[in-house]
């Protein structure tokens, strides 16, 4: 057993706690949470930190395959151009994308994440996941445009769910790339398969004009990245994102949406009433990165929207730490409560993922994580640039 106090302990689900003890098994898992009011309680054998402690973090979505790119990929691309980026640079050398993805997932330890939704094109991070601690939801990720290779595509992507089922402290379901990356044919193999599993699904959603384009038009950096390929694909027209998804994704599922650049926020909040539980997932860096945009926070945060953040990969971000990102959201978006962005990091991805029993908010029962930030701003109740994120458990 041990104990934890800090200046504040930040729970998520209720408010902050000034010089709180938490008390936590051998396993973690909290089994007191101690409000000493205004007067400081000191209890034997407390660690007591200067800074706050605030639960694990997680992360809504990665690419933990795609850590070897890290600084391969220029700024400003735009969504062709980093498709074709990931494409070209990507390599067979397993000695470094293992060494990548090691010194990734080391990275998501130590800047405490708990839990994380990871994207899965291979098995490529199987091993390496397996000597984790973390809780990962492994996304087996389906795309390709080609309606002749449709069935050889969803057999690999089956297997590799196999493989990742095997995986303990984990979950695994197959899921769709994007609005504009997979055939006719190979839709409705993936809504067979969705729409009969209970597991979440993620989507890319909106991430750029050029999908916009590529949908309603058949033009755009898109068509012209496809029309390269050489390779027959079904050219759409007058079709949208949000129409491509509400015909091939059953309504009552779980759906995280992955970064929402380009959404209106009117049809964010009708997929929000649409689906069973919506969770809008940002990810600021990489929205910067590619697009130079970040979505209208602030109106889906005035709707009451699920938003949760997710890191990307190291292709399209510098750094796998939540508290980075947490740093972008809070100075891009200086109306948005620091209070709540710490729901967006913790709880509500944890909620997306269906682990929120577990993680996601300091609360007796739960084996959430703990970590401390330092270098704090008491005064504003939120993290300074140099804050500084250390896991407790």
């Amino acid at each position: 057993m041990r104990r934890f106090s800090a200046n504040y302990v930040l729970p998520v689900t209720c408010p902050p706690i000034k010089n709180g003890i938490v008390e936590v098994d051998n396993n973690g898992e909290i089994i007191s949470i101690v409000d000493p009011g205004r007067e400081f309680q000191e209890i034997h054998s407390t660690e007591f930190h200067n800074g706050v402690i605030v639960p694990g973090f997680v992360n809504a979505h990665c690419h933990l395959e795609l850590s070897h790119l890290k600084g391969q990929v220029k700024s400003g691309s735009g969504i062709a151009g980093f498709i074709k980026a990931v494409t070209e640079y990507r390599i067979n050398d397993s000695e470094v994308i293992e060494k990548a993805i090691q010194l990734a997932i080391r990275e998501i330890e130590l800047t405490g994440t708990v839990a994380v939704g990871d994207i899965c094109n291979t098995l490529d991070t199987f091993f390496l996941k397996s000597r984790s601690s973390i809780f990962f939801h492994n996304f087996i990720e389906v795309f390709g445009i080609n309606p002749l290779a449709a069935e050889r595509i969803i057999e690999n992507a089956n297997g590799i769910m196999r493989g990742f089922e095997k995986l303990q402290n984990s979950s695994t379901s197959i899921t769709p790339h994007s609005t504009y990356s997979l055939s006719n044919t190979l839709w409705k193999t993936v809504r067979e398969h969705i729409n009969k599993s209970n597991l979440p699904v993620s989507i890319h959603y909106a991430e750029s004009l050029p999908e916009f384009e590529y949908l309603m038009n058949g033009t755009g950096p898109l068509m012209e990245r496809y029309r390269l390929l050489n390779i027959p694909f079904d050219v759409p027209f007058e079709r949208t994102p949000f129409k491509v998804i509400t015909d091939n994704i059953n309504h009552n599922k779980d759906v995280l949406f992955i970064h929402n650049t380009f959404a209106s926020v009117e049809e964010l909040v009708e997929l929000n009433r649409i689906y069973r539980k919506a969770t809008f997932v940002t990810c600021p860096e990489s929205n910067l990165i590619i697009e130079g945009k970040l979505p209208d926070l602030v109106s889906m945060y005035k709707h009451g929207l699920r938003i949760a953040i997710g890191t990307d990969s190291l292709a399209s971000a510098t750094s796998l730490s939540m508290l980075h990102h947490i740093k972008l959201l809070l100075d891009n978006f200086t109306d948005i409560p620091f209070s709540e962005i710490l729901k967006w990091s913790t709880l509500n991805g944890a909620e997306a993922l269906n682990v929120s029993g577990r993680f996601g908010s300091i609360e007796i029962g739960k084996a959430p994580g703990l970590n401390l930030i330092t270098n704090f701003d008491f005064d504003k109740m939120c993290p300074r640039a140099n804050s500084e994120v250390r896991r407790l458990i």
